[in-house]
């Protein structure tokens, strides 16, 4: 069985609860204490002690008493909130690990994006070691796909530098159309301007955040495509010549390792290849001679035996 162990924050929460909590109180005592305080300061204290303080409160219960197992091909879990997930390891279709992030995705086409995990990327080995993998299309076919969607996407990202440009651009334009004036100096003329401006402002903003957030949900799909084309040409390329023994793959699937051995006798050899920037598979090492294969200095364990799926086609 191997279980999530989750980030302890429960510090930070009390830390944050405590701060907004003196906040509070600052302010509080400095309107007494202080006989210049305006209203207006002190109000302004208070209700960013009860922001930092209220954060605290909230986040308290995120991922309290929170768990995620894999065991017997199973896997079962709590998190966040509310989220579970129970479903078996032959369910998962996706699985990407990233910093205390972990990204589940089921057949059924939900997703469990689950956050605060230290160990992500031992969870993912796992799963990605367990799950199921048929390819749907050929690799030119998911090559194309995969090229569309970064094309998207680097046009999402060029809308998102081009709105950030422009909203300090609009704010230089603004003030040189005022004059540079201070709001008390503005005229009838001044205001429509900063109004006009104002809702220019805040469209670029809401347009901004919106090709942000597509950008955002580019990742998922453009590192799972990545993941299935990477896997589908290193377990359906035909091994190299020689007499195959064992093939190994990482666990990204980016190489393979072959281990071949000679006709009448025990000594075996092994070669490398990596997969290039085209996708093409070139054989980029070949080994010397060893008298066993348990002498080849290779980490078997942290690779995938895919020789059964390689031998078949």
């Amino acid at each position: 069985m191997v279980e999530a162990v989750f980030k302890k924050k429960t510090i930070w929460n009390i830390m944050f609860m405590s701060v907004g909590l003196l906040l509070i109180g600052l302010f509080v005592f400095l309107r007494y204490a202080d006989g210049e305080a305006t209203s207006a300061d002190t109000l302004s204290g208070i209700l960013f002690g009860a922001i930092v303080c209220l954060f605290g409160v909230i986040t308290f219960p995120f991922n309290f008493k929170a768990h995620l197992s894999i065991k017997d091909g199973r896997i079962k879990g709590r998190y966040h909130y509310f989220g579970r997930i129970d479903c078996n390891v032959s369910d998962v279709c996706f699985v990407l690990a990233q910093v205390n992030t972990l990204t589940i995705q089921l057949k059924n086409g939900k997703s469990h994006t689950i956050f605060g995990i230290e160990n992500s990327f031992v969870l993912c080995s796992v799963m990605r070691r367990n799950m199921p993998f048929e390819a749907k299309e050929q690799p030119d076919e998911m090559i194309k796909s995969l090229d569309k969607l970064k094309f998207d996407n680097m046009k999402c990202i060029i809308l998102v530098c081009s709105g950030i440009a422009l909203m300090f651009i609009n704010i230089f334009i603004t003030v040189f159309l005022t004059g540079e004036k201070e709001l008390n100096e503005f005229g009838k003329a001044d205001w429509i301007i900063f109004l006009i401006m104002s809702v220019i402002e805040i469209a670029v903003i809401i347009a901004t955040f919106y090709f942000a957030q597509k950008t955002g949900k580019h990742i998922i799909p453009i590192r799972r495509l990545k993941y299935d084309i990477q896997r589908t040409i290193i377990e359906t390329t035909p091994p190299l010549p020689g007499k195959v023994l064992y093939v190994f793959a990482d666990e990204e699937y980016t190489g393979r390792i072959t281990i071949f051995g000679y006709p009448n006798c025990n000594d075996v050899y092994y070669s490398v290849e990596k997969l290039d920037s085209d996708y093409a598979l070139p054989k980029v090492y070949v080994s010397g001679t060893y008298e066993d294969a348990e002498l080849i200095p290779i980490a078997a364990e942290a690779l995938i035996d895919i020789t059964d799926k390689v031998m078949r086609r």
